[in-house]
């Protein structure tokens, strides 16, 4: 799971412009959550249901200009992130301690999109759907449902007085969770005491990022984007083959990274090969002498069209 956040918080933080909307509707409500999420002060402790398994976390966060926050493994081996304004440290048994550097926008909790942008409207229905009651808190059920096949789709339980999340589940076209989670006990409002913030490691010496900005312009580009996905920035390995390239796609909701990467010539070529692992697709295929992978919490008709149309930007119209 600790994996999972981290791959989140480097490649996909990227605030989206605000836009004026009615506070009331659907749009409204998601707007008002992202602004609840970095504002206020709580703490917590939930369950995440993802890849068959289920996590036990608590959470402490400090709301303001420069959030803070910190999670913590509740149950099997102990393992924390703990996050000041864009910088990062994960612990975790066994393993070196991580230093990352990221937006500001980033955060902790799973399965809580940034809404606030306007456009991601125009490929996803919003709705109210109904009133419920989580973790002793009431809550209203907003939906985010996929217009297409190419993304998922979100159901959302927000705190009636504060719009933060309590609950948030992750579907599939037939509206069946894929991932999930809950919060168990929740006070907000309660600012978190200092050592709840603080790192349980005492380390002065930062690991080198994993992964570099291109410094030139790709070299590779996707011919055929599924409707409403963009372009979001490039990558490189900060160590490894310099030919390699990591590409990050997104419709505002929607997620998708691309690997372009050179093939072991020694191995036999795959045409291709896909996986699935919960909400996660990946999709696979060699192509002359290099490898492509595209893989995201996407549907796979999404990851494969991307990765099946992924060419040299001075490739030829096929």
């Amino acid at each position: 799971m600790f994996r999972v956040v981290l791959i989140a918080l480097l490649a996909f933080s990227a605030p989206l412009c605000a836009t004026p909307v009615d506070e009331n509707s659907a749009q409204g409500l998601l707007a008002r959550m992202s602004v609840a999420l970095r504002a206020n002060d709580y703490q917590g402790s939930f369950v995440y249901e993802h890849n068959g398994q289920i996590d036990a976390l608590r959470l402490f966060h400090v709301g303001g200009s420069t959030e803070r926050e910190r999670l913590i493994s509740m149950n099997g081996p102990r393992c924390e992130i703990v996050r000041s304004g864009g910088s990062i440290i994960s612990t975790q048994p066994d393993a070196p301690t991580v230093f990352l550097h990221t937006s500001d926008s980033a955060r902790l909790l799973p399965l809580t999109p940034d809404t606030r942008g306007a456009f991601f409207s125009k490929y996803y229905a919003l709705n109210v759907a109904g009133q419920d009651r989580i973790a002793g808190y009431g809550a209203r059920v907003v939906t985010i449902s996929p217009r297409d096949a190419y993304r998922y789709g979100y159901r959302l339980w927000l705190d009636e007085n504060t719009n933060l999340p309590l609950r948030s589940e992750l579907v599939d076209g037939a509206r069946r969770p894929l991932e999930q989670f809950m919060f168990v006990a929740l006070d907000i409002g309660a600012k978190p005491k200092e050592s709840d913030l603080q790192s349980s490691v005492d380390s002065g010496i930062s690991a080198p990022p994993e992964e570099l900005p291109l410094t030139t312009p790709p070299r590779w580009r996707v011919a055929d984007l599924p409707p409403g996905f963009h372009f979001l920035r490039g990558l490189r390995p900060a160590q490894g083959p310099t030919q390699t390239e990591h590409h990050l796609y997104t419709d505002g909701i929607a997620n998708i990274s691309v690997y372009i990467e050179p093939r072991d010539g020694s191995v036999p070529a795959v045409a291709e090969r896909s996986m699935v692992r919960g909400a996660l697709n990946v999709y696979s295929r060699d192509f002359d002498a290099w490898r492509i992978t595209a893989l995201g919490d996407v549907p796979h008709a999404a990851v494969e069209r991307i990765a099946r149309s992924t060419q040299a930007v001075n490739a030829q119209p096929r």
